[in-house]
């Protein structure tokens, strides 16, 4: 974790102007082409969902500003940023997952789906975990494709944490297309870092799941 000096920080007047607003946040939802890490995620018999998250993730890390957090009145950057999914269970519920970043697809699908399965089996929100900032708050609406989405949040709190958020994957000519929400506190990422998060994304998502590598 590294501390930004704000004094000298070339954000500064933005991050000043911004976390004095009412609502510092913004988002925008668009979608992506999946085509290919549905079709082989499907024809592996491996989890779409965390083909995705992983894909996400990958590219959060890449930029530098979706890793900016606003920790006890600071400005810290983390070194690596990992997952909060999620989790429906058969009572309609959701809890919240945590799920750690690694680098090596296999060993994150074990570490996520062991963790997902631990949530499962607990009830509530399970807001009873140590909070971290180093983490992007991930949710999955599979039912429905959206082109808008707004997000719960507290305008009385230092929160930072990015929202990303799935929808319902559909057809559009020969593609398969995610849609993807994504919400951040203006005082630390703009429409510039947004774009190149969602430009990794998209290019990771093209890639088959056969060969795909770091």
């Amino acid at each position: 974790m590294k501390l930004i000096d704000i004094a000298t920080w070339k954000r500064r007047e933005h991050f000043q102007h911004f976390s004095g607003l009412d609502d510092p946040y913004w988002s925008i939802s668009t979608a992506l082409d999946c085509s290919n890490t549905w079709r082989d995620s499907k024809k592996k018999g491996e989890s779409f969902f965390l083909h995705c998250l992983f894909r996400s993730l990958v590219a959060a890390n890449k930029v530098e500003e979706l890793r900016l957090r606003i920790v006890k009145g600071q400005v810290v950057c983390f070194s690596r940023v990992h997952a909060s999914a999620t989790v429906l269970r058969s009572d309609e519920t959701f809890g919240c997952s945590f799920i750690e970043y690694l680098d090596d697809f296999s060993a994150f699908a074990a570490s996520a789906a062991k963790s997902i399965e631990e949530t499962k089996l607990r009830s509530g929100m399970c807001l009873d975990q140590d909070y971290r900032a180093d983490q992007i708050y991930y949710s999955s609406i599979p039912w429905h494709h959206f082109t808008g989405l707004t997000y719960a949040k507290s305008f009385n709190s230092e929160d930072s944490v990015p929202r990303i958020t799935f929808g319902k994957v559909f057809q559009q000519g020969k593609r398969k297309m995610l849609p993807v929400s994504i919400q951040v506190h203006h005082g630390l990422a703009d429409g510039l870092h947004v774009s190149r998060f969602l430009e990794h994304f998209q290019n990771l998502l093209k890639m088959t799941c056969s060969d795909f590598s770091l």
